[in-house]
């Protein structure tokens, strides 16, 4: 393993500390099956609309989700699929990578 220099242990730290709250994982796993828009997501994360706003907006900015408008509908889709690697990772699964990732 190679050594890690500050700004990725900055980016990790970061990272963990968006993870470490339980509605934005909630969130993450709601995307998991693929986009939804923000109705959705509040509806099947039983969060309120405030609430919901401000955890995509967290995920957001740390490029883990990203928005995209369909007409007057803002939907989320997750930016960068190997987060759920390391959620299974935390949780015990074992981590299935895909063909490219080999």
């Amino acid at each position: 393993m190679s050594r890690i220099n500050q700004r990725q242990m900055n980016r990790m730290a970061t990272l963990f500390s968006v993870l470490s709250d339980p509605a934005r994982l909630r969130i993450l796993n709601a995307l998991r099956a693929g986009p939804r828009s923000v109705g959705d997501i509040q509806r099947s994360c039983r969060l309120k609309q405030a609430n919901t706003s401000k955890h995509l907006r967290v995920l957001r900015e740390t490029g883990l989700v990203r928005p995209h408008r369909e007409g007057t509908t803002v939907h989320y889709s997750i930016s960068e699929p190997l987060i759920f690697g390391l959620c299974d990772l935390a949780c015990g699964k074992p981590v299935v990578r895909s063909p490219k990732q080999r």
